[in-house]
């Protein structure tokens, strides 16, 4: 383990710019500042606003902020605030990131809790940055008070469809961040966070994409539209004003009103006013003018060959003829209003529907595509999760990309899993016959010992037949030899050949038990059974073996003949055994004799077995491996296919259960079955 000076000098390596949240506040840093550029740049041109309207001292002194401080400012506090979310929410990532190297930081809790924020904070950050700009962009506009609120509503729009831009971009940039921070900590068990389906993450990068687009081009429609009207009306008006003063001439002031009054309007909106060099208005008819106007006309309307301007906006504007009177100088101004309402109305109605037909379509062929996914991800989920591994499933290849070599792959994959699961099963074939052989050959130095009895037993009983042969045949023809002796000689020979009938019954019980391990079990040896004729072959097969080891087995069977199970009685003899012989190993040679508790009973209409000893019970590491793998304690004497195997042919074969309960008292193993109905 490392010393608490060896950690402070790994985490004095980490520099500050290595850190993630460092990384990622950089990467928006850089894209924000990218996009707002992009913004200041194209939205002059896009809105139409009026020459020489920003960026100087008239817009300091209309807006207080110049246009380039507004930006800077929206950048600058936007920039603020997100990194100081960022810093807050990846303040556990730099932590675990600066100390990844302390076995104290890398424990599974901490991990998951760093999983969980890298899988969520992409979506998190793309919806602070999503927001956070269009409402400091929206309150710095309504403070400075130079917009009208249309105004400051088509820039925040405009502003929303870039910052859409921002999240996205952000968003696929941070991503291989995330991906690597994923990558160092990945866990088997880890946890996967917030569920977020492909389809979603497929309309998230897509639709700002399709909206910044449209917004772009039916602002620049809009704009362009009424661009072309403002200059039809400006020639018009500025004709009339032409034809109606002449700009050597000098006017009285009277006459310059008179004048006005016959001016042609055409817009019933409109203003007709005169202005003076001091800012004083003489309003003649419509509403009065505003202070961007009045300023921005003596500013500049003489520049603009006499067109002037209500605000940024090009929705009004105005033409001016600057007179001269004896009184000084005159400017005879109409303002008029160049907007469409109706328009404006196709135009958003027009936006909303393409954009709905389009989203509609997108969601449509986001689903089919998620659809195709979800297949192949399902079918391997089924082979994950082990379930009809057996049964050959091949995916439809239906379409010519990326997908359709996914399930290309997926069939090759599920071609090399069958050949993969015939082999595994030949080489299990092998393994439960090599298990099965090594049992019978432990087996039959015990069968040859119980064997012995009977055979010595037979073969006494012959010998006693012989000599009552011999004691027959000599008392034939002897008048000592009364009719009792006769008797009693018979009753001697029933005796014997009731003493050779048992031990031959014995003895082919005995081998019937065992031809039935040594055969190959198949599909033919397949029918129904009682649990006293499994019981019985168990006894007979296991007699030996329990007495070697003063092992007592006490046999409780509380089910009926009319109780079956279905199967071949040799596979469970043999599982049976094994458990037996496993419970037999518990007590490790016990000097005393130990008992073992081999019992059956019907429980909600199945059949429970089960196999109860009283040692010193199984270790934690041995249980949880149990029946995933083939195990074994007994070292080299061991081949660890007892138990495994014996679960997978109950599961397999005999459709049941196996399950085990062990403690420091002992350990009982449960073999659970369905009753066999005919």
């Amino acid at each position: 383990m490392k010393s608490k000076k060896q950690t402070k000098n790994n985490n004095k390596k980490i520099s500050f710019l290595s850190l993630p949240s460092t990384k990622l506040s950089i990467i928006f840093s850089i894209l924000s500042a990218c996009i707002l550029i992009a913004v200041a740049i194209t939205l002059p041109l896009i809105l139409n606003y009026p020459p020489n309207s920003i960026n100087t001292p008239f817009d300091i002194e209309m807006s207080g902020i110049p246009y380039v401080a507004q930006f800077a400012c929206i950048e600058l506090i936007a920039l603020i605030v997100i990194c100081f979310v960022i810093k807050k929410v990846f303040k556990p990532i730099d932590e675990w990131y600066k100390n990844k190297d302390d076995l104290k930081y890398n424990n599974s809790r901490n991990i998951d809790t760093i999983r969980k924020r890298c899988l969520n904070l992409p979506y998190i950050i793309f919806l602070v940055e999503l927001i956070i700009p269009s409402i400091i962009c929206f309150t710095i506009l309504s403070i400075t008070g130079s917009h009208e609120k249309t105004m400051i509503l088509k820039i925040t729009t405009l502003i929303v469809a870039f910052t859409f831009l921002l999240a996205v971009t952000s968003y696929i940039f941070t991503k291989s961040l995330f991906r690597k921070l994923l990558s160092d900590i990945y866990r088997k068990d880890a946890d996967i966070g917030m569920r977020i389906n492909i389809g979603t993450k497929i309309l998230m990068q897509v639709i700002p994409v399709c909206i910044i687009g449209m917004l772009l081009i039916a602002l620049v429609g809009y704009t362009k539209s009424i661009k072309s009207s403002e200059d039809a009306l400006f020639d018009v008006y500025s004709k009339n004003l032409s034809i109606l003063f002449d700009k050597d001439e000098t006017y009285t002031y009277t006459r310059i009103r008179n004048l006005l009054e016959k001016l042609l309007i055409y817009n019933d909106s409109a203003s007709v006013f005169i202005l003076s060099e001091d800012g004083e208005v003489d309003l003649l008819s419509g509403p009065a003018p505003s202070s961007f106007v009045i300023k921005y006309t003596l500013k500049y309307a003489e520049q603009n060959n006499g067109k002037t301007y209500d605000s940024y906006a090009v929705d009004t504007q105005g033409a001016t003829i600057k007179l001269n009177t004896q009184d000084g100088s005159y400017y005879a101004c109409i303002l008029y209003h160049t907007n469409s309402n109706e328009a404006l109305i196709y135009i958003i109605a027009t936006f909303i529907l393409v954009f709905s037909l389009m989203l509609v379509l997108l969601i449509i062929f986001v689903r089919s595509l998620s659809k195709e996914v979800s297949m192949i991800s399902e079918s391997l989920s089924h082979i994950s999760d082990n379930k009809d591994v057996d049964n050959f499933t091949t995916l439809p290849v239906i379409s010519n990309d990326e997908l359709g070599d996914l399930c290309i792959a997926y069939n090759n994959i599920q071609n090399m899993n069958q050949e993969n699961l015939q082999k595994i099963k030949n080489s299990q074939d092998l393994l439960i016959e090599r298990e099965r052989l090594a049992s019978l050959g432990q087996m039959i130095g015990g069968i040859a010992h119980n064997l012995k009895t009977p055979i010595m037993s037979i073969s006494g009983a012959t010998e006693g037949l012989s000599d009552l042969a011999k004691e027959l045949d000599m008392s034939i023809g002897n008048p000592q030899v009364t009719e009792e002796d006769y008797h009693a000689i018979v009753k001697d020979i029933n005796n014997w050949l009731d003493k050779i009938k048992t031990h031959t019954s014995y003895m082919s019980d005995v081998i019937t038990a065992v031809k039935g391990q040594a055969v190959v079990f198949s599909e033919d040896q397949i029918y129904p059974f009682t649990v006293s004729e499994l019981f019985s072959r168990v006894d007979i097969l296991m007699k030996h073996e329990l007495k070697n080891s003063i092992t007592k087995l006490i046999i409780k069977n509380e089910t009926s003949d009319n109780d079956l199970i279905h199967g071949n009685i040799n596979s469970l003899v043999q599982i049976i055994n094994n458990m037996i012989s496993n419970s037999i190993q518990a007590y490790n040679n016990s000097e005393k004799e130990m008992p073992i508790n081999l019992s059956a009973k019907i429980d909600n209409n199945r059949i429970i077995i089960s196999v109860q000893d009283f040692g010193p019970g199984i270790s934690k590491n041995v249980q949880d491996r149990l029946f995933k793998e083939m195990i074994t304690t007994k070292g080299k004497e061991g081949t660890g296919l007892g138990l495994f195997m014996s679960y997978s042919n109950i599961k397999a074969h005999f459709h049941g259960n196996m399950t085990f309960e062990t403690s420091s008292e002992g350990t009982t193993f449960y073999i659970s079955l369905p009753i066999y109905k005919n």
